[in-house]
Formats: C-alpha cells, structure tokens, sequence
C-alpha cells in the first residue's frame, strides 16, 4: 500500500487498520525494535504500558464523554493484560476557540473516573493549535500499571479446547455514537463505556486464564479474528449464546450494521482453559458490569484454521472475518 492514501478505512480497527499498523511498523520490526500487537506492552519490572488516543464524535454521548472514555480505554487496556491501573498521563490538543468550561468539564470527567479506581494523573501535556488544525479536542492518554497475574496473558497462550467467554453484551458504545450521529432516539441506549479493573481483578489469580481482550473499535468480531489469525487455531462461536440488548439489535436492524463489529468501551473477550470457564463466569456476574457474562464459543483445532465460524439461530454456519471498510468513524 506504499502508494496509497490513508483512509477512514484504515481506522476502522479492522482489516485495513491491521494492514495500515503493519506497513506503518515496518522500520520498528527491520531493525528488530518492533512492539509485541496486545493491547498493553509487557515492560521490565513486571509492568504494562499502553497509549491509546481519543478523536470521539460526540464528544458528549450517552453513557459518558471524551474525559471519560480516555480513562477507560487506557485502563482497560492495562486489565485485560492482568495489569492495574496505576498512573496515567494525558495529553490535550485543543482548537483555538474552544470553550475553556467544556474542556474542564472533560478533565473532570477524567479525574472522577480515575478516582474510582484509584489511578494517579502522572504527567500531561497541552497544546493549542489554529483554528482548523483539529476539530476541537483531542485526547491521548498513556497509561503505566503492575502485572498482577501469575503468568502473562497473551493470544499466543490459546490452546485447543479453551472456552471463550464475554463479559457483557455487545455493541453498546457503537450503537450509542450511532444513534447520536443520526439523531436516532433508542430508549434505554447508552454506551457501555467503563473501566474493566474491579470486575476483571477477582479472576487474575486463576491459573486457567489464557488471555482477555477488550472489544473496542472492530468489535468482539475482529477480536476473535485477531485470535483465530494469531493462534492459527479455529474459534467456534454460537450465535445464540452472545448477549445482545433489545436496543442495539433494533439499531442495527435499522441501519444494516453487524452487531459482531459494533465497538465496546467495557466489554472484554476472554479465554480460559477447559474446565474454568463455570468457576470464571460466576466471579465475573458477581461485578455489576458483569452480570451477562457466558461462555460464547470454544477454540478448536480443525478446520477452518486461523479463522472463526458463527453458529447462526436457524442452524447455519458462516465465517466470520475482520470488517473491510470503515463502518462508523471517530467512535474512540
């Protein structure tokens, strides 16, 4: 693609976003320097590191704002690694005229969201650019936390027979940016945007714990298609079994999207080992984010491998793959 222009395409969290990261990378890897493709690094000292940056549009939506998504996504990048979340640095770039309240109002929604889980604003950096430069804020947040695993959690730990388990229903903060995009009114609709730690803790010590994953752009879709592609195992998922709410399936419906690749903000993917999943999924419904959690599928060996396949509600079977295209843009 080294000819090609760059398109929203390519920030699905999809396909072409993969693709993009890769040709992007590739004077990090030519020299032997290129980052391991989790969502937080392990570093020396037994930490996770992660950066995430934030360009949502609303700003403000149902279910939270730009201050609070920031928070969550870092830190919920640092938990699905098994890695509190500790200390976070964020960076600001702000449109010249933009309204000094609104953007307090956004770093109070930080702070709060920092408070309730004890994370600590380490560093920060802010820039105001010309009218044009950005369309009005920008957030990138950074964010440092210990390992509190036994082991590392990663997708190279998958292994034939493991169960696959999500923690929520799907497709919520998607739907949300959606429905306000389109000035669509859905009863009941918010985002699920929220951070993962307090009900992702209680499982770390389980031995069986192969790796989690949150479920942000691209969905529990691409999630799984990561897994398949990098394990090279096939992941076998039931339709049925999938928590899906009333309001995002109505949206859906509505405006023709797969809810398998609607985004999440507090919803994570996890494998585990045979015969953990029961013990696993009762610790999870025990946090009120959690109370749909259910295993959704299996990892197996057979064909096809390196790819997933949906058992439909009718009896069908179809493949499920990453999302060519950019489906709804600026939603993180």
């Amino acid at each position: 693609m080294t000819n090609d222009p760059i398109t929203l395409g390519h920030g699905s969290g999809g396909r072409q976003s993969a693709e993009l990261v890769s040709f992007l990378l590739e004077s990090f890897r030519k020299r032997g320097i290129g980052p391991e493709m989790e969502d937080a690094a392990v570093i020396p000292g037994g930490y996770a590191f992660t950066v995430d940056g934030f360009t949502v549009s609303p700003r403000k939506f149902p279910g939270g704002d730009i201050g609070h998504l920031c928070v969550c996504g870092c830190a919920n990048d640092l938990a699905v690694r098994g890695a509190s979340p500790d200390f976070l640095g964020i960076s600001l770039v702000i449109e010249e005229g933009f309204p000094k309240d609104e953007a307090a109002g956004y770093m109070e929604s930080a702070a709060k969201t920092c408070g309730e889980i004890g994370m600590s604003l380490a560093a920060g950096d802010t820039k105001v650019v010309p009218v044009g430069g950005v369309e009005g804020l920008i957030m990138t947040g950074c964010a440092v936390g210990r390992i509190q695993t036994p082991s590392v959690l990663s997708s190279s730990n998958l292994q034939e027979g493991d169960s696959i388990i999500v923690t929520t229903s799907i497709g919520r903060h998607g739907a949300a940016i959606a429905a306000s995009r389109f000035n669509l009114s859905v009863d009941g609709l918010e985002s699920d945007c929220a951070p993962l730690w307090p009900a992702l803790q209680p499982i770390l010590a389980e031995k069986g714990l192969r790796c989690m994953r949150d479920c942000t752009r691209g969905g529990l879709g691409t999630v799984l298609c990561e897994w398949a592609e990098a394990s090279g195992l096939h992941i076998s998922l039931e339709e049925d079994a999938i928590p899906l709410n009333l309001q995002v399936r109505s949206l859906c419906d509505v405006l023709g999207f797969d809810p398998m690749y609607m985004a999440c903000e507090g919803c994570a993917a996890i494998a585990v080992a045979p015969g953990c999943a029961e013990d696993i999924v009762r610790k999870l419904r025990e946090s009120p984010l959690c109370t749909e959690a259910t295993v959704i599928g299996r990892v197996l060996a057979g064909e096809p491998s390196g790819m997933v396949s949906l058992r439909t509600s009718i009896g069908g079977e179809r493949l499920v793959d990453m999302p060519f295209g950019e489906l709804l843009p600026r939603i993180c």
